[in-house]
């Protein structure tokens, strides 16, 4: 919570200060001088500026001024340079959004950051409208369309709209603001816009002389105490600060109605609207808020009464007005266990490392918005998704829920993901909190592994995520860390995740995951999940009210694991805006799975361009996978019932933690409705013999082959199970035109690979999946999937080949312990680096059916960022995507030589060239430092490299970095202090 009063004025300052000529660092340093002395709590800048060789204005100031700024613009991230606007601010940060404003593309924007004074919430927005003379219509309809978008998302939040706008205040155009909003300078001067000006005389044509930067303030919620026009005058060397002048306004907010209910004012934060329910809560009403009940029933028994049928529910308080917690797995998609809920399908959606293999944070966003919107239709306002653990051994049963091996793109796509879900008013997880990495022997392991290690790797990733977007809650692990449960692990719970880090929301158990009272609660959990059904006990009632009667628990900690639940449901929207059932949009949401399918399906080996199969082939055979019927799916608690069911029913094990699901989109059908004039037949490749004679009769052969793995049990082995290999080798032999489409949870051994023409691996693809592997097949689609993981040639390559436990019924009991010190932090890829592993197929890769060229790689230091600039053309004959990704190469003598610090996603057409500018993530320069608790940059001498996979060679530019310490904010960009 801000330090400041709630009674405290709010004083704003906006500048248009486009500019990026020779003079700029002089303008800049009277930008700064003038900021500091006039001390506003909130600025707004216009036509900020980004480009090679200028760092962006807004966060160069803000740096400079102590404030933490959030940038709007149209252009894209990777753009070699970028226009917005932006908003600098002292007080915390509770939210941020943009909105693009039509008709033009000529990169008009509104920014909205939501901020905490006290106890009070406000919304400060800046926008830029249209600027030429001729162009009052245009203004009218961008800020038409602001207005709407505000109207729609304001929310209750007291509003401050700041910035130029191109016109008087007394302009026609500004009609539909003038009953809602007082314009703070005209309010206080006769005269008003006419009497002076923002536009600088020394700049500006007289017969411009109006003053178009304005203040407008929400008329209900703030009186004005004063408004001037500063930063007015050049300084003896003749030196202005703008082409325009500032306005500074100060905004003093009106008392908030009184009412015994202040939880309902969404004026208020987040904090203290769920203090003030905390307030009026009974003891017995607290307590029934920090333990959820298995919404499924015990023993096969009737669901807990207001139930929807999911794996947790916390009954509504109704008297406060505290909605029930309808908890709902949804790794993949809102899941209906046991389809307790008869009929009530949802959308599959493609494993995560299919999502993660897009290297797009749009994509990933669009995923979770896909099923945050399903959830809210179907009554659901938590998904337990945001899963995050890092991939350290692809034998993890549960891999095919999580987003790859490193944790800057994994913290990146999932963090985008949570945002997804939680922009549709449903609270997101992130999880399992920390170190579930394995799942044999998951309830009772000890993941042992380092400090630094840990914070470098596997937290890393959850920070990363939770800077994109904080989540509502975070689920802690079922395993242990160096002896002691993730949930009641004080060091990571409270510690880091919510005093380090500064996390609000609440932390739930696993369910099963809970193993006592004072010293869960005490360590940081603050509810338990379904114990009366997982645990032993359920410890978050009887023991733990005996534990505050006696005095090990304070209870201040009942009031903060309750405060923390609320907190996290009010700060998503869950709270103001409770589910209304609804239909879900089948078509729609299933094309979201299809379009990520397509852009996450990964051509690993195409060497004599067998794929595309022409369009034009007459006879093509398709081999095995049940490819007749649909694509395979991830067993456990994340599994989704679909349109359709399971097309294969019947495959063991058809108990927990199945039954094996395969999604009614087959690839078979897909093909035969892409290829009319063509004989596609089918043979289920159990008969060697039939399916090779098969083979050689055909054009082109397509070989599926499935690898089914599921959650509380790791794989036995890397292989393809039942004796694919034999097939894939057999049909090869036959045909050497031979495609494989591997269906699996992670990296296989290919002895075949050699003689096989080309390699898709299409993970779980969910719903759509046929479709979209046929379409990338025959080229409707150009595969652009890029690796998350390092593809191993075989066990031989791991930290740890052999591992006792794994697999149904294993001949060895699992172990006590994992150890995870023997790769430390170097996970995947910085493993097969540091040893000097040369692997299969490298992080990052991933082929195309055209061809990219790099060129112009240049790097620059500008203050504490380091920016790669570079260009990208399609020097093919198809459009198509690239991932070209940049890799930092440590000082000599780091124990991590090599770590990716970032990648841009680019889809160009066949001869267009494109400018690309990436910004180095300050995570892949710094270093955790334990015993100083801080994130430090070694000064020394780097390599970044231009790469198109972490095993690629590229080019490599050397940079002298100075050393220094990393401050990082959940929820905003990182920056770095001297």
């Amino acid at each position: 919570m801000s330090p400041r009063s709630a009674a405290a004025p709010l004083r704003v300052l906006t500048l248009n200060i486009y500019h990026d000529k020779a003079d700029w660092p002089a303008r800049r340093a009277r930008i700064v001088d003038g900021i500091r002395a006039l001390d506003p709590d909130v600025v707004a800048l216009q036509e900020v500026l980004q480009h090679e060789g200028l760092r962006n204005q807004a966060e160069d100031l803000a740096e400079a001024l102590g404030y933490e700024a959030h940038f709007f613009s149209v252009d894209p991230a990777g753009a070699p340079k970028r226009y917005g606007n932006a908003l600098l601010t002292r007080d915390p940060v509770l939210h941020a959004a943009s909105r693009a404003l039509p008709p033009l593309q000529d990169g008009r924007v509104a920014g909205r950051v939501d901020i905490a004074v006290g106890a009070r919430r406000y919304a400060m927005v800046v926008t830029h409208l249209h600027h030429t003379p001729e162009g009052g219509a245009i203004r009218a309809e961008q800020l038409g369309d602001l207005l709407a978008w505000l109207e729609e998302t304001a929310d209750g939040v007291p509003l401050v709209l700041m910035g130029d706008f191109n016109a008087p205040s007394e302009a026609a155009v500004f009609a539909p603001l003038r009953a809602d909003f007082v314009e703070a300078y005209a309010s206080l001067h006769e005269g008003g816009d006419l009497a002076r000006t923002t536009l600088n005389p020394a700049f500006f044509d007289a017969r411009r002389q109006k003053r178009i930067d304005h203040v407008f303030a929400q008329r209900d919620a703030f009186d004005v105490r004063e408004a001037r026009i500063v930063l007015d005058a050049p300084d003896r060397q003749g030196t202005w600060p703008s082409d325009h002048f500032g306005l500074l306004a100060t905004l003093v907010p009106r008392p908030l109605p009184q009412t015994a209910r202040a939880w309902e004012q969404r004026a208020l934060t987040p904090d203290a609207r769920a203090r003030a329910l905390v307030a009026a809560m009974t003891a017995d009403e607290k307590f029934r808020l920090i333990r959820s009940d298995f919404g499924l029933g015990v023993d096969g028994g009737p669901r807990p009464e207001g139930a929807l049928g999911s794996a947790g529910y916390t009954p509504a308080i109704a008297r406060l007005g505290i909605p029930a917690l309808q908890l709902a797995d949804a790794g993949l998609g809102v899941t209906n266990p046991a389809n307790i809920r008869p009929g009530d399908y949802a959308t599959p959606m493609p494993s995560g490392p299919m999502t993660a293999s897009t290297w797009s944070p749009e994509i990933a966003w669009a995923g979770g918005a896909t099923m945050g919107r399903q959830a809210w239709r179907k009554g659901f306002n938590v998904l337990l998704a945001g899963s995050l653990n890092l991939q350290r051994d692809p034998r993890n049963g549960r891999n095919f829920e999580y987003a790859g091996e490193d944790p800057l793109l994994a913290g990146t796509l999932v963090g985008a993901s949570v945002r997804g879900i939680q922009d549709q008013h449903v609270v997101s997880t992130l999880k399992h909190f920390a170190m579930n990495d394995m799942e044999t022997g998951r309830n009772t392991h000890s993941a042992d592994i380092g400090a630094r290690a840990m914070h470098e790797s596997d937290l890393l990733a959850f920070r990363v995520a939770m800077e994109v977007e904080e989540p509502g809650a975070v689920m802690s692990a079922y395993n242990r860390i160096n002896g002691t449960y993730a949930g009641e692990h004080a060091e990571l719970l409270d510690r880091v995740l919510k005093r380090d880090w500064g996390f609000g929301g609440w932390v739930l158990s696993d369910w099963g995951g809970a193993h006592s009272a004072a010293q869960a609660a005490n360590a940081g959990l603050d509810q338990q999940s379904a114990g009366e059904v997982f645990d032993k006990e359920v410890w978050f009632d009887r023991p733990l009210r005996e534990a505050i009667a006696a005095g090990t628990v304070a209870p201040a900690r009942l009031d903060d694991m309750a405060t923390r639940v609320l907190r996290g449901l009010i700060a998503t929207g869950a709270f103001d805006h409770p589910p209304r059932i609804a239909p879900i949009d089948v078509a729609a949401d299933e094309a979201v799975v299809q379009r990520t399918a397509e852009a996450g399906i990964v051509l690993l080996h195409n060497p004599d361009g067998l794929l595309p199969l022409a369009k034009d082939v007459r006879r093509v055979l398709v081999v095995g996978g049940h490819a007749d019927r649909g694509v395979i799916a991830g067993g456990g608690s994340s599994a989704v019932l679909g349109r359709g069911g399971n097309a294969v029913e019947g495959i063991a094990p058809t108990t927990w933690p199945g039954p094996v699901v395969f999604h009614p989109s087959s690839p078979l059908a897909a093909l035969r409705a892409l290829l009319p004039q063509a004989e596609v037949r089918f043979v289920d490749g159990r008969d060697l013999r039939d399916a090779s004679r098969a083979a050689g009769e055909v054009d082109a052969v397509v070989v599926f082959a499935t690898q089914w793995s599921a959650e509380s049990v790791d794989l036995p082995d890397m292989d393809l199970p039942q004796g694919q290999d034999a097939l894939i080798a057999a049909v090869a032999e036959a045909n050497p035109r031979t495609a494989v489409v591997l269906e699996t949870n992670g990296p296989v051994p290919m002895p075949w690979r050699e003689d096989v023409g080309a390699v898709l691996e299409a993970w779980y693809p969910g719903i759509r999946g046929g479709e979209a592997i046929a379409r990338v097949l025959l080229g409707e689609v150009n595969p652009s999937g890029r690796l998350p993981v390092t593809w191993p040639t075989g066990l031989e390559q791991l930290p740890r080949p052999a591992l006792p436990g794994l697999g149904f019924d294993p001949p060895q009991p699992p172990g006590d312990a994992i150890d995870y010190t023997i790769e430390g932090a170097n996970v995947g890829y910085r493993w097969f680096a540091a040893r000097g592993l040369e692997p299969l197929y490298p992080f990052g890769h991933g082929l195309s059916y055209t061809t990219f060229a790099y060129d112009d790689f240049r790097v620059r230091v500008l203050g504490p960022e380091v920016w790669a600039y570079f260009s990208v053309a399609n020097t093919g004959a198809r459009r198509g995507a690239d991932v070209p990704q940049l890799y930092l190469e440590l000082p000599a003598g780091h124990p991590t030589p090599v770590r990716l610090a970032g990648w841009q996603r680019i889809e160009l057409d066949p001869g267009e060239r494109r400018e690309v500018a990436v910004r180095l993530s300050p995570h892949a320069l710094a270093d955790y430092d334990p015993d100083a608790r801080r994130w430090h940059i070694p000064g020394g001498r780097y390599g970044v490299r231009l790469a198109r996979s972490a095993g690629d060679a590229g080019e490599v530019r050397r940079i002298e970095l100075p050393p220094r310490t990393l401050e990082m904010r959940i929820g905003s960009a990182p920056t770095a202090a001297p």
